[in-house]
């Protein structure tokens, strides 16, 4: 039966990983090798903490720069992961956010010097018991079991594969299917390289990693119109070469051919990417001229090209500006993706703001936007955009997490939403970023004078600088207002605490107004939270969160062991599966794009998740944002380079 968060006078109840194929069985309390698997069983005559939390020791050895991962799964219990480094360090990890439903543990780190791992394995509630699998695996070869980059297929010269998308990797955010081939080639070797798809339209591109770069949407030597891709190039040097084989539009999936064979035609090579270019360093600025002395467009406009050498999940800006004439900026991807900018906000200047998606050489044209034009210009081309540094510093989180399940006879009980509040305060301790001021509220613990004091404690400390977060989950309720004007509805909502009193959407605003963070956050997740979002976002630099609209319940995540679904999709967004771009940030706007697009996940797409106004009509739950004038680039959360969730770079 699907249960919710609300109790209206009467009583009401909550709406409320991969497994791993064990290679090798060894008692617990060993030491483990990479690439095997290990069986171990918790019960009570294991060693126990100060939280009555059983666990083993595990070891394993590792190389300096080494990258590893380690996971924990269990039928039985929760689990929880703890890894002290060689040098100190101490990582830990509660649930693997990029499975999506499991309770199972997941960390992974680099290597800091050669040394010993020691590995402590337990379950994340008191004396849970039972059997598990525990395992040491090179990162990379767990990023790709689990929907990463798929690793790199060899080609040879003269060869013809055939291939499909379906299920392949992604490229960057803008969702295109990728698959990468390499094969050995000679310096002034000659290669003529197609793919070609009856199912979706190519785009190819070949680099050696170093200077050497071209790619092909369409192939211009077809007699007629073609959506195939051919690159015809003469190699510069002995070495390795990297041939990406993508769509052209997002999405595209199919079967295709694709082959690299000897160049035999009198066909002339395809234009080399940044061929006649001027080699550029991120943080250089310069002014040159455009005009007849300079290479043309074909179709009549002047035009200066620029290489520079980029990585995916780095923010570069681009700015380009004349007196003399209208600027136009193309910048192309290493893949051949192209971004034209013509405008930029009320000038006739170009400006080009991005996190880039891929590794590799990057060409800039600067050019103009009517044939024959041409001046004097400024380019400068620098690391880092106007909301995303080059290397951006972690914001202190200051948190009050509160979570109730046990009401002690107030009203009904809960399930699992104390669970969520404490879990998101273990996520945001293993992130590095809880402030030592924050509070973890819990069950009888949160009652409605208790979480006042620790709100105003916490808030008092909060800087400019800072993050502060409130979260909750547990009950939600209405009561009728007809004095409130600004209830639309006639009703105010309410949050109940551990004590059955209840927390006003007003005297929440007035409480938040009384907070001098840099960046406010509210994540509600309780039944009618959507109708907070008008009263509590008032102010600049504030957020809001919330898991149902003013007049709808929410529901349970039991699938995911979770109180509440936006409970549970908040702590793994910040935790890193938010990060779309992998630079290292987790902004707003991917924030919110991913919790949009797991609440649809659940669904394949569709409205599914059944909830019920206070009178029983029926509809379906669906999340509440409010941004205020926090912007989709502005940072919420840095996640520091060596906490060990392995990101999908590549």
């Amino acid at each position: 039966m699907m249960t919710k968060k609300f109790w209206i006078g009467m009583t009401a109840a909550l709406m409320a990983s991969t497994a791993i194929a064990p290679v090798a069985v060894q008692a617990q309390d060993g030491t483990m090798t990479a690439g095997r698997s290990y069986q171990g069983e918790l019960g009570s005559g294991d060693a126990s903490d100060g939280d009555k939390q059983y666990y083993d020791e595990w070891s394993v050895r590792g190389s300096a720069g080494e990258r590893l991962s380690i996971t924990m799964a269990s039928d039985a219990f929760d689990t929880q992961l703890r890894a002290t480094l060689p040098d100190g360090t101490v990582l830990s990890n509660d649930d693997d956010p990029w499975t999506a439903e499991d309770t199972d543990s997941r960390i992974d780190f680099t290597m800091p010097s050669d040394g010993e791992v020691r590995v402590r394995a337990s379950s994340y509630r008191a004396q849970g018991t039972g059997d598990y699998t525990i395992r040491v695996v090179p990162s990379e070869q767990l990023q790709v079991a689990q929907g990463g980059e798929a690793p790199s297929r060899a080609i040879e010269v003269g060869q013809q594969l055939t291939a499909n998308f379906e299920g392949e990797a992604t490229l960057g955010r803008n969702g295109h299917h990728a698959q990468r081939y390499v094969f050995s080639g000679r310096a002034g070797q000659r290669v003529d390289i197609r793919a070609g798809s009856t199912d979706f339209d190519t785009r190819i591109a070949l680099s050696n990693g170093e200077d050497f770069s071209v790619a092909n949407d369409d192939d211009a030597t077809a007699s007629d119109a073609t959506l195939n891709s051919r690159i015809l190039a003469t190699l510069p040097a002995d070495g390795e070469y990297s041939l990406l084989v993508t769509s052209y539009s997002p999405g595209e999936t199919g079967a295709y051919e694709v082959s690299v064979l000897p160049n035999r035609s009198g066909t002339a090579d395809t234009e080399v990417q940044g061929a006649g270019a001027t080699r550029i360093a991120l943080g250089n600025a310069f002014n040159e001229a455009l005009g007849k002395n300079d290479d043309a467009l074909a179709s009549g406009e002047f035009v200066d090209r620029y290489t520079f050498q980029g990585r995916r999940g780095q923010p570069v800006t681009i700015d380009y500006s004349s007196e003399d004439f209208d600027t136009y900026l193309i910048v192309r991807a290493p893949s051949g993706a192209q971004v034209d900018i013509d405008d930029t906000g009320d000038s006739l200047n170009s400006r080009y703001e991005s996190v880039l998606e891929e590794d590799g050489l990057y060409t800039v044209l600067a050019t103009s936007y009517a044939p024959g034009a041409g001046g004097y210009y400024r380019l400068s081309v620098e690391e880092g955009t106007s909301r995303i540094p080059a290397n951006a510093q972690q914001r202190r989180v200051f948190a009050i997490s509160v979570g109730v399940a046990d009401y002690g006879g107030n009203t009904s009980d809960l399930t699992d939403t104390d669970t969520d509040a404490s879990k998101l305060f273990t996520r945001l301790e293993e992130l590095g970023v809880l402030h030592p001021a924050s509070i973890l509220l819990t069950n009888q613990e949160a009652t409605l004078p208790e979480f006042r004091r620790a709100f105003a404690e916490v808030a008092r400390q909060a800087g400019p600088d800072d993050v502060f977060l409130f979260f909750f989950s547990g009950h939600g309720t209405q009561e009728d207002d007809p004095t409130d004007t600004a209830e639309l509805d006639g009703r105010d909502e309410q949050l109940v605490f551990g004590d059955g009193e209840e927390l006003l959407d007003d005297e929440l605003a007035q409480m938040f107004g009384q907070v001098r963070a840099g960046t406010s956050m509210v994540v509600l997740d309780a039944c009618f939270s959507g109708g907070f979002e008008r009263d509590v976002i008032t102010r600049p630099n504030m957020m809001g969160l919330f898991s149902s609209e003013e007049d709808l319940t929410s529901l349970v995540a039991s699938e995911f062991s979770a109180g509440g679904y936006l409970a549970r999709f908040f702590s793994d967004g910040i935790g890193g599966r938010a990060d779309d771009n992998d630079d290292g940030n987790v902004t707003a706007g991917e924030l919110v794009s991913y919790l949009r697009y797991r609440f649809r996940e659940q669904c394949e797409g569709r409205n599914c998740i059944e909830a019920e106004t206070g009178d029983a009509q029926r509809n379906h739950q669906e999340l509440v944002v409010q941004r205020g004038s926090i912007e989709v680039d502005d940072i919420v959360m840095t996640l520091p380079r060596q906490y060990g969730l392995l990101r999908t770079s590549r």
